[in-house]
Formats: C-alpha cells, sequence, structure tokens
C-alpha cells in the first residue's frame, strides 16, 4: 500500500456559504478550492499549511450518499486559546478534557456535524 494521508473529508452541509463562514470565519480555515462541479460547487476548505482539506457537499444536490452526519478530530497547540476564541465568536465549546492521548473538546458546525479539537500529548504515535 501507498496511503499516506487523507486527503480530505466530505461534510453534508444544507447551506455551503453558511458552512464556508464557519469553517474559514471562526475556525480560521482556508478556502483551498471552490470551483463548478458536476454535482453543483466544490468547495473545500483547510487549516493552512495541511494536507487534509474538509470539502462542504451542499445536501440537496450531493445525493443520498451525502445525506449523513460525520465526526472528525482537528489538532491544535493551544487547546485552551481556540475554546476561548471560539466562545468568543459564539461558538458553544465543550470545557477541555483530559485523556491521556491529550486534552480534548467538541464542538458542532451549523448543521450539527460534531468535531473534536485535540491537543496531542505526546501518547502513542499522535502527530503534532
Amino acid at each position: 500500500m501507498t496511503i499516506d494521508r487523507i486527503q480530505f473529508l466530505t461534510v453534508p452541509v444544507s447551506d455551503q456559504a453558511k458552512a464556508r463562514d464557519f469553517y474559514i470565519g471562526k475556525l480560521g480555515f482556508v478556502l483551498l478550492v471552490d470551483v463548478s462541479g458536476p454535482h453543483g460547487p466544490f468547495v473545500m476548505a483547510g487549516p493552512q499549511g495541511a494536507e487534509t482539506g474538509v470539502v462542504l457537499v451542499d445536501r440537496a444536490v450531493g445525493g443520498p450518499d451525502h445525506d449523513t452526519r460525520v465526526h472528525f478530530q482537528l489538532s491544535t497547540a493551544d487547546i485552551d486559546g481556540d475554546i476561548a476564541e471560539l466562545r468568543a465568536q459564539g461558538v458553544e465549546v465543550a470545557d477541555a478534557e483530559e485523556m491521556p492521548w491529550g486534552r480534548v473538546t467538541s464542538l458542532k458546525d451549523p448543521d450539527g456535524n460534531a468535531m473534536g479539537l485535540l491537543e496531542p500529548s505526546g501518547y502513542g504515535n499522535w502527530p503534532r
């Protein structure tokens, strides 16, 4: 096998513009791709310099394969700072919890897609 990374995660959304505003405006992602495709706009955002992006698929044109919610985890070097910043922007974020693999919290995007935020502890082979 030559698989070396996750290219993107597909996140079904009800409003691409609102989702784009959340991921870029509140999470600080950058717009990686925004082109017209055979099934409507193909919108992908991700952290600056990251090799993995999040594709925001419009449920209305994405078909039945894109009508489920997803969960994914993001990595951070300062979970407390990120929690404070997200809360200041009106995002509901749980308090950070201590786990063997690091400090974690959870939040949801405007469509209810859950995501975790992890400040890794160095446990195992978690990338930093």
